[in-house]
């Protein structure tokens, strides 16, 4: 049994090269150390060995266009980057699907998580998967202070979407560095005041309800993404 995953995992480890994404990470439960991660993976997929996640670019061009501010009856540049995520959610969920399909396809159990959607325990505004924790354990990048993943190349400026797999796949070994500078901007500049600055051994603080309150009440906010200076160079 344990030869057959290994070989038919092979077949899903080459696939991955050929997606349509920016940015591709995977993670080995084996090699796991975040305890709470391995829970959600397993809880969702029991015969999980891997999960793959995979991120596009938010382009800087249209997010810098957005602001939580409305004006009635104004054209509102928001839609512009709701149309943006929109078809970057699509991309990224059909990798998603596309991952879960050559799995399936070898006998390997897969369950795709989409880009949008992923369901939410509204009492602690918690995913039941938490992308961001997935892709800062694959390599993409690291939690910054704003609580957004921010990646070397892209800043915090990405869109995620997952794939649990049966498939045993190697990670990639990427020597990395914290990228998030501790400025604060996205703490002094965050129009809910939902970021605070952490403490000794935090890597973030941020009332989750505040900012969802906000964002619901705006009608969108990405001030913290917006604003952000690390891959802007």
């Amino acid at each position: 049994m344990g030869e057959r995953i290994l070989t038919k995992s092979i077949i899903v480890q080459d696939y991955l090269s050929k997606l349509d994404v920016d940015l591709v990470g995977v993670s080995s439960l084996k090699d796991f150390k975040e305890i709470r991660l391995e829970e959600m993976t397993l809880r969702l997929l029991p015969e999980a060995n891997s999960f793959v996640v995979l991120a596009m670019e938010v382009y800087p061009e249209i997010l810098n266009h957005a602001r939580p501010e409305r004006t009635m009856g104004a054209a509102s540049m928001n839609d512009l980057l709701d149309r943006h995520q929109e078809f970057l959610n699509g991309r990224l969920t059909k990798a998603a699907y596309d991952v879960s399909k050559v799995s399936r396809m070898n006998g390997l159990k897969a369950l795709p998580l989409p880009a949008l959607g992923c369901p939410m325990d509204a009492r602690f505004q918690q995913a039941i998967f938490s992308y961001k924790h997935a892709a800062q354990a694959a390599g993409l990048g690291y939690i910054g202070r704003s609580s957004l993943l921010i990646t070397p190349k892209f800043g915090p400026r990405v869109r995620l979407s997952c794939c649990l797999t049966e498939a045993i796949l190697e990670p990639k070994k990427v020597a990395m560095t914290r990228v998030c500078s501790g400025c604060e901007v996205c703490i002094n500049k965050c129009p809910a005041s939902a970021l605070s600055s952490p403490q000794a051994e935090e890597l973030y603080v941020i009332n989750k309800f505040a900012c969802s309150s906000f964002r619901n009440a705006s009608g969108g906010c990405t001030e913290c993404m917006r604003l952000c200076p690390a891959g802007n160079s």
